[in-house]
């Protein structure tokens, strides 16, 4: 990997969309001039960067710069305290249909990238503020991301929702043993299946299998102006804690290019 002081050159992401892309996460104390530096060093087309939502310190001195960043999302997370889930009972509705709950293997890929190609079809988030960026390399860096969960490794899983016709849905989760979390990344129901209780039965399995597991909070995010699934979550008893806008910055020759 290599790094600036806040930011990273992003192996996957220059490869999918073609740009020398630089990706990081900053605080309210990381001055633009620093993001900019970063930039430089890197020499990145593209750099996308998180900060505290409502945080315009970076935004400020990077316009002043000649690189006004593009506002791309905003990103809100939620939480569960999972021991307080115990003293419930573990309860959670039970769908509409006959349904279970088991980890993933790498033979679920092919149907988790199904379900990714067809429940994201359409989904908007950070890359699609960009105009560099394709819409079709949008959805295969989802694919990606989804599928790599699959594979063996430590701290990371996936979970799928299976009916009599196969699976219809997947989360995959970073288990962050050592901070005792554990944060869903990516999830999603085939939309054929949608409103029969599916996506609530993942989501209380999960609750209730890393409350048993010892984990202290559960973490999930979604794009703010995913209103459903937050709904879903409050139901659940997800409470949100905090939010990062995404931002966009085009290099100086690429926004000369388009315009």
């Amino acid at each position: 990997m290599i790094d600036g002081g806040h930011l990273h050159l992003s192996v996957p992401d220059s490869t999918r969309f073609g740009y020398r892309i630089a990706r990081g996460q900053v605080d309210e104390t990381v001055a633009g001039e620093e993001v900019l530096a970063d930039i430089e060093k890197l020499r990145a087309d593209i750099a996308i960067f998180r900060c505290p939502a409502g945080c315009l310190r970076q935004v400020r001195s990077l316009v002043e710069s000649g690189l006004p960043p593009i506002h791309a999302d905003t990103l809100v997370y939620y939480r569960c305290d999972l021991p307080a889930r115990l003293d419930t009972g573990l309860r959670g509705p039970a769908p509409d249909v006959p349904a279970s709950v088991r980890r993933a293997t790498l033979d679920d890929g092919v149907a988790i990238a199904g379900i990714v190609r067809s429940g994201f079809d359409g989904y908007r988030n950070h890359y699609h503020a960009n105009p560099l960026l394709r819409e079709q390399d949008i959805i295969e860096g989802y694919i990606e991301w989804a599928r790599s969960y699959t594979r063996p490794q430590t701290g990371k899983c996936t979970w799928v929702v299976e009916t009599e016709r196969g699976v219809v849905g997947f989360a995959t989760c970073g288990e962050y043993s050592g901070q005792r979390e554990v944060e869903i990344v990516l999830n999603a129901v085939d939309p054929t299946h949608n409103g029969k209780g599916l996506y609530s039965l993942l989501l209380h399995s999960l609750l209730n299998h890393y409350a048993c597991s010892g984990f202290d909070t559960l973490a999930i995010s979604t794009q703010v102006w995913n209103y459903k699934v937050q709904r879903v979550w409050m139901r659940c008893g997800l409470l949100m804690s905090h939010a990062f806008d995404t931002y966009h910055v085009n290099s100086r020759h690429l926004c000369r290019g388009n315009t």
